[in-house]
């Protein structure tokens, strides 16, 4: 049976792909979350993550190296146990969208029902 993919492994499979060393991402991310007024992020701490000797960072430090190696951020966040931040204020403030969402978790959709779902709402909202 294969082992479950983790965040810390795939950020070092998308790391590997850039030809990026630990230090060179850490130094992006870093700089990245600095023009957000965050706080800094090094190679040990990506180290650590890759090897899944911490858990996740922060969202806001995943954003960044979802940047920093052209990935999908949601596929991260998702693998780090996280939403992503516009559905969380959609939720936020829409009631619609709450309950929506909420109805539908309630009728325990499938992976595949979810796909059918939205596949017929973007051919219903064209």
């Amino acid at each position: 049976m294969a082992k479950k993919q983790t965040f810390g492994t795939r950020i070092r499979e998308l790391r590997l792909a850039k030809h990026l060393s630990q230090r060179e991402l850490a130094e992006q991310v870093a700089v990245r979350l600095k023009e957000d007024d965050r706080r800094g992020f090094d190679f040990t701490y990506l180290s650590k993550i890759e090897n899944d000797r911490l858990p996740p960072p922060s969202t806001a430090a995943i954003l960044q190296l979802a940047a920093a190696l052209d990935a999908n951020s949601d596929e991260l966040l998702a693998l780090a146990g996280k939403a992503p931040p516009d559905m969380g204020e959609t939720l936020k403030k829409s009631a619609g969208a709450r309950a929506f969402y909420r109805s539908a978790t309630n009728l325990n959709l499938s992976e595949e029902d979810w796909k059918k779902l939205f596949e017929k709402l973007k051919r219903d909202n064209k």
